[in-house]
């Protein structure tokens, strides 16, 4: 199941099944022999079983019970709440409105985007519905793998015989609530009752032709109902002939080498991105019969349709089989600790759970090589358990202190320290005993090691080990193959030791792995990335020759002309010449290569890495990541910007990665002196004008007139005379193109269409929402949670269209009232035009988001056909239970504060229809109650937290 609600209820439904718990080690097990399935952990972003458990307090409470972990079934304020739920519909004071939903957010990260999980709202009576376990399994996937049995079964399948049929072939028992549900799906498949209560039809394996399966088992007098499953007429795949197979068969290899594929694009990978993939990666063809029945592979894959009414858009995501048996194996295994030593004894803290935002601070106290990283967490919820603990410990030892010395310190123990003024407590291990009265011990909670004596060593006691300790170990991402090197050391004790940076963990992490991490510098202006910022002080700078001002250089190559002036060049160098024999071996062994181990399976804003440039492999940096499939890429040699997949991408060659990494960039950054760019950027005609002109010419030279991190110049083409009015800066000045706007208003038109069905939100409902945009209990913004996976998918898809061909396209007509593509804030949106200004701005509402904004009008694209099959997702909003219209500044930002940026559920009282096209949800306003259910104690309803400020502001006054 991907629902993560979903799994939530089912883990929850298995704990509470057995009242003395179940420990970690079978988890796995239960969950799987209840549901079919085991938990998918690395869909859900987690590489541990605990890691996982952990982050659901809500759901499971965790204790140690005779040296194992064991998992109990928290409070569920659902359940033990519902009788009041009821008594409370009784007797509600507010217009016989309940105060209690039971649509709960459990967890709200920094990004709600991007959740690997999707949410399902649930009212009341359907969650009740939920407790039993007949309504929750993947039905989608359920008629997939039933669609691809039947393929073996050309004259039918007794619905008796499905259950078994179905666990020997998938290896997955089948959900009882299968056999009352088959009836229903009638475009896969039609239930017959044979004519005839003792006719005893035989059901034909094409494997065993001869051998039919058993009739219906009879109970007592009666004779079962002779039910036989066969293809429905309208389904997709016809049936085959009954006297002959048409079984379609997937190779070992074939699937071996899917598996392998995916398991590199661990986040999901389209299925039209197969073919290339397979062929560019194992030099033999893709089988095209498979896209044509993707439930072929729903054995060693999941299947997601995330653009509605468009089965040909698919992602695949690999089956997470192997959760179990790396949970079982390595549940126990010892967490290292930060010291590197190993511990002796045999109690140890649980492992430390990392907070839940995307970006958590971390203090860096310590860098022994880039591959161990020591950090501590920042934040009020590590920092007062640390204190609370070393409060408590410091009052337990000044009671008795005489009865806990520790006299014979040993290597690896944990040991209780008191600090040299007699005051302070911590919790350390003992890395070396240096004498009979000195001892040289790590700090576990925060990351560093002294020496002190051996009189100030203390029995650690085992109350004192409920905390995890809170100095862990990272390894920076990118830099494991030079983590000991100099200058990577240096740069890390400048850049990073001793100061509080963003963190970013990736993913996926394998169990037992220390995690991998990008550290992100963001004090400064522009932020800073610490981990390329160390990796490219690896570089020689003498390969690139030194540029002197009026100095000429011949054989220059202009590889990209930019908007905002900047123009890129290649000039003749020693690294030049070293990097491109490089790229020829590179292309050499990739020519040769058939694995999958070049392809780029964790890849993270800063990465250096190959990609396809004119049909070459070229350096690249990851500079914008669009959630894991698509990101935004420089090639830095030539200064060229791109979008694409991470398929696109590959690793170095091993053997080659420290001499492509020495190598500077051979991109120089130029802009042409003496011109001053209008208005801030150049109008698409003149960076056309230039970009014909010098690009792929061939004698091309340049006069420095400036140069520091951006090289000042004059350009001269196909002349030996360095004269100004011969340069390319004069004739650009001098041209009428150059006067004119950057800009022209158009007054044609573009239709517009939304293919949105109606998407049946009735008063009364419950839903949960996620709110972008609130500026009073009037007027807000809600978008519906469970589509919020479709937009992110479907903005990854339009920033990949875009980022490619926006740039080559002629300018856009734009038209009022209208629907466009607009690029905002390097993502591409959709928006509708409200207005257009004589500067050449447009203002322009984001269908999605909600927000106003204003962008050249060149940043507007034509929204096609393709962008438009999802509803749009920005629906208005105002707040029920109100009754006051005008609302002052003091509520209206209370009401932010509570709601903006915030998982809520609303509960709908009525629906406003803004057009006469009904089931256009973004031209309807919902009148709605919003609950904040993330508070453990009780629901708030956020109507009555603005009716009592509103009424305190009114007394006041």
């Amino acid at each position: 199941m991907s629902d993560s609600e979903s799994i939530k209820k089912m883990l929850r439904s298995v704990l509470q099944s057995s009242k003395t718990g179940v420990s970690v080690s079978s988890l796995q097990s239960e969950y799987r022999g209840l549901c079919g399935e085991f938990i998918p952990l690395k869909k859900l972003g987690y590489s541990k079983l605990e890691d996982y458990l952990r982050s659901i307090p809500s759901v499971v409470r965790l204790e140690y019970c005779m040296g194992e972990i064991k998992c109990f079934a928290a409070v569920c304020q659902e359940t033990a709440h519902i009788a009041e739920l009821v008594a409370r519909q009784k007797s509600s004071k507010k217009s016989g409105r309940s105060q209690l939903v039971n649509c709960r957010m459990r967890f709200k990260p920094s990004n709600p985007y991007m959740l690997n999980g999707r949410r399902h709202t649930q009212s009341f009576v359907s969650y009740v519905r939920t407790l039993s376990l007949q309504n929750l399994y993947n039905e989608e996937l359920v008629q997939s793998r039933i669609s691809q049995l039947l393929q073996n079964y050309c004259s039918g399948l007794w619905l008796s015989k499905l259950p078994e049929v179905y666990s020997e072939m998938f290896s997955q028992k089948l959900h009882p609530q299968t056999l009352t549900d088959v009836e229903k799906w009638t475009d896969i498949c039609v239930v017959v009752k044979p004519c005839g209560t003792n006719r005893t039809d035989s059901t034909l394996n094409p494997k065993q032709n001869a051998t039919p399966l058993a009739p219906p088992p009879q109970i007592g007098s009666d004779i079962l109902p002779l039910l036989k499953v066969t293809f429905s007429p309208t389904s997709d795949s016809a049936p085959c002939p009954p006297s002959k197979s048409s079984t379609v068969v997937v190779s070992a290899e074939v699937r071996q080498r899917i598996k392998e594929l995916l398991s590199k694009n661990s986040h999901g990978l389209w299925a039209h991105a197969l073919p290339k993939l397979f062929m560019e990666t194992y030099k033999v063809p893709f089988p095209d019969h498979i896209l044509d029945n993707l439930s072929l592979l729903l054995d060693i894959c999941t299947v997601e349709y995330p653009i509605p009414h468009n089965k040909k858009k698919a992602i695949l995501y690999i089956c997470n089989t192997a959760d179990m048996e790396a949970t079982d194996s390595q549940q126990f295994s010892r967490h290292p600790l930060p010291s590197g030593l190993e511990v002796v004894g045999a109690v140890l803290p649980p492992p430390l759970v990392p907070p839940s935002e995307q970006y958590p601070s971390v203090l860096i106290t310590d860098a022994k090589s880039s591959n161990t990283v020591t950090i501590r967490y920042v934040g009020e919820s590590y920092s007062n358990a640390q204190e609370a603990m070393e409060e408590a410990m410091h009052s337990f030892y000044n009671q008795s202190s005489s009865h806990h010395t520790r006299s014979n310190p040993v290597v690896g123990q944990l040991v209780a320290v008191r600090g040299e003024d007699g005051d302070e407590l911590a919790r350390a291990q003992v890395m070396e005993v240096m004498g009979r009265d000195k001892v040289k011990v790590y700090y576990l909670d925060h990351g560093f090691s002294v020496e002190t004596s051996v009189t100030n060593l203390l029995e650690l006691h085992q109350d004192f080990l409920s905390l995890p300790f809170q100095a862990t170990n990272v390894r920076l991402a990118g830099l494991e193959t030079f983590s000991s090197h100099p200058l990577v050391l240096s740069s890390l004790d400048k850049l990073a030791v001793g100061k509080i940076l963003l963190m970013e963990a990736l993913e996926p992490c394998q169990q037992g792995e220390m995690p991998v991490v990008v550290l992100y510098d963001t004090s400064q202006d522009d932020d800073v990335n610490i981990n390329s910022t160390c990796l490219k002080a690896l570089q020689d700078k003498t390969m690139n020759n030194p540029l002197t001002v009026n100095a000429t250089y011949q054989d220059v190559c202009v590889t990209d002309v930019c908007a905002d002036g900047i123009i890129h060049c290649q000039l003749p160098s020693r690294g030049a010449a070293r990097l491109s024999k490089l790229l020829e071996e590179t292309e050499a062994i990739f020519a040769s290569q058939v694995t999958s181990e070049s392809l780029v399976s964790r890849p993270f804003s800063g990465k250096f890495c190959l990609a396809r440039h004119k049909g070459k492999w070229s350096r690249v940096e990851i500079t914008t990541m669009y959630g894991n499939r698509v990101m935004e890429i420089l090639f830095i040699d030539w200064g060229v910007p791109a979008t694409v997949e991470v398929t696109a991408l590959r690793e170095f060659p091993p053997l080659l990665l420290q001499k492509f990494v020495i190598i500077p960039p051979q991109a120089t950054k130029c802009r042409l002196a003496d011109l001053a760019v209008p208005q801030g950027d150049w109008s698409p005609e003149a960076v056309l004008w230039v970009k014909e002109v010098v690009l792929r010419s061939e004698d091309c030279k340049m006069k420095v007139t400036y140069s520091d991190w951006l090289v000042y110049m004059y350009l001269f083409i196909g002349t030996d005379s360095q004269q100004l009015e011969k340069s390319i800066n004069y004739q650009l000045a001098q041209s009428e193109l150059w006067h004119k706007l950057t800009t022209r208003n158009n007054n044609n038109t573009i239709t517009s269409s939304n293919s949105s069905m109606d998407t049946g939100i009735t008063p009364g409902q419950n839903m949960d929402v996620f709110v972008p945009v609130a500026c009073h209990p009037g007027h807000f913004v809600l978008q519906q949670w469970q589509d919020l996976h479709k937009l992110v998918v479907l903005m990854g898809e339009m920033i990949l269209y875009y980022n490619q061909t926006w740039q080559t396209n002629t300018a856009t007509d734009v038209k009022k009232g209208d629907v466009y593509a607009a690029k905002i804030d390097k993502n591409w949106h959709r928006v509708q035009v409200k207005g257009i200004l004589t500067n050449g701005l447009v203002s322009v509402y984001e269908l999605d988001h909600g927000k106003h904004e204003l962008v050249q009008r060149s940043l507007l694209q034509p929204l096609i056909e393709e962008f438009r099959q999802l509803p749009f997702q920005a629906i208005s909003a105002q707040l029920a239970g109100m009754t006051q219209q005008q609302w002052t500044e003091e509520a209206a930002m209370l009401f932010r504060n509570h709601v903006e940026n915030h998982a809520l559920v609303a509960q709908v009282e009525s629906v406003q229809e803004l057009s006469e096209v009904k089931g256009e949800l973004w031209e309807r306003r919902l009148t709605v109650y919003l609950v904040d259910t993330t508070v453990e104690a009780r629901d708030l309803w956020i109507h009555s937290i603005i009716a009592d400020i509103s009424g305190d502001l009114s007394s006041a006054a």
